[in-house]
């Protein structure tokens, strides 16, 4: 994970977390699921417009994909990928870079690119961006209100898990 930003609001003052085990204690405590999965068995990301490339990316994280389908009952696994040249992407970007929440978790594998969850945290009403670089799995529970951007390169490729083979629907404050 590159980094957490807390912000200053909500009486929180403004604070940056660079270590990985600060950083994961941090998420622990807001509830927010993290784990680090090993991207170098990625050989090369192969672009994700292609079922090839998604076929690939999800058999090479197979079994981290499998345990946490067992563990959380997750039901599907997909790839999803985003770049600068993706057909109406201001449209799709639209719609994660609002406030909302979802009626099942959030889960997103980074496998290639860079983007920042900013989570308003339930615990303590905090608000702090998350983010997120290939190799980092990031669970945000259900209920949580957050938003997601992309970071400068416009570029992201994901593996998503469901419980409901139809995706997820936000509800937006």
């Amino acid at each position: 994970m590159a980094q957490i930003q807390v912000r200053q609001e909500n009486g929180h003052a403004a604070r940056t977390l660079n270590d990985a085990g600060e950083q994961e204690a941090f998420l622990r405590v807001h509830g927010i699921g993290y784990e680090k999965w090993p991207i170098s068995r990625l050989e090369s990301v192969e672009t994700q417009a292609t079922s090839g490339g998604q076929a690939h990316i999800l058999e090479t994280f197979a079994p981290e994909v499998s345990r946490l389908k067992s563990e959380r009952g997750y039901i599907t696994a997909d790839v999803i990928g985003l770049c600068p040249q993706t057909e109406n992407l201001d449209v799709i970007l639209a719609k994660f870079d609002k406030e909302h929440r979802h009626s099942e978790d959030e889960v997103r594998f980074v496998v290639d690119g860079r983007g920042v969850f900013t989570i308003h945290s339930s615990v303590d009403d905090s608000v702090f961006d998350v983010e997120v670089v290939p190799g980092d799995l990031l669970m945000v529970p259900r209920g949580t209100w957050h938003w997601f951007t992309l970071c400068e390169d416009r570029k992201i490729t994901c593996i998503r898990m469901f419980r409901d083979p139809s995706g997820w629907v936000a509800d937006y404050r």
